[in-house]
């Protein structure tokens, strides 16, 4: 597989991610509203709006794995002097100042992850 179309697949979960993350949030939303006219008790309310957080907070997790791709891709077409533009690919996130989570990934890492791609 070229580096072209490798790209070209992840770009593509890239967006169907991003789509359904915001079609989740949406729904979850409107479920949230939605709850607060229903004649349920103060317990009962509270119980599905933690199941709500739960989800979003899972979501924010799957979000997080997303920019790895994002990275991982970037950091293959500047390897490989490959055009973004052709992708309509934004720009990597970056963590601002130190960080006390374990979801980095270092620049080791990601040599390894790409050399692990080529066998």
């Amino acid at each position: 597989m070229k580096y072209e179309e490798l790209i070209k697949e992840l770009c593509d979960v890239i967006k169907e991610s991003e789509h359904n993350a915001c079609k989740i949030y949406e729904d979850f939303e409107f479920i949230q509203s939605t709850i607060e006219s229903f004649d349920l008790s103060i317990r009962e309310k509270e119980k599905i709006s933690e199941k709500i957080s739960n989800s979003l907070g899972l979501l924010q997790h799957q979000d997080l794995h997303r920019q790895k791709i994002e990275r991982v891709v970037n950091f293959v077409c500047e390897k490989n002097n490959i055009d973004k533009s052709l992708y309509n690919l934004a720009t990597s996130a970056k963590t601002i100042g130190p960080c006390d989570c374990n979801d980095t990934i270092s620049d080791d890492e990601l040599e390894a992850l790409i050399k692990q791609m080529q066998q």
